[in-house]
């Protein structure tokens, strides 16, 4: 799957809920994209690729997270692939 598809489905889970569905709270989105670059992160090869995702999906999820939770837990530190 590629990422506009799920960021279109993401929006599309995340948008106007269908009747009898609580309505999906704004920040969601925010915090499922952050998680998913995240994790595209450590698929990089370019260390400076890498670190400069990994910092957007933090920084996302930070502000995110600080509109959810009393407190927000960061996400692990980035773990280096394998050689």
């Amino acid at each position: 799957m590629s990422l506009n598809a799920l960021l279109e489905n993401i929006d599309d889970w995340c948008g106007t809920p269908m009747p009898g569905h609580p309505p999906r709270p704004k920040w969601l989105r925010d915090i499922l994209t952050a998680v998913v670059l995240a994790e595209m992160s450590s698929e990089l090869t370019v260390e400076s690729q890498r670190n400069s995702l990994y910092e957007a999906a933090r920084d996302l999820y930070t502000t995110a997270a600080e509109q959810v939770a009393l407190n927000p837990q960061p996400l692990p530190p980035l773990r280096m692939p394998n050689p």
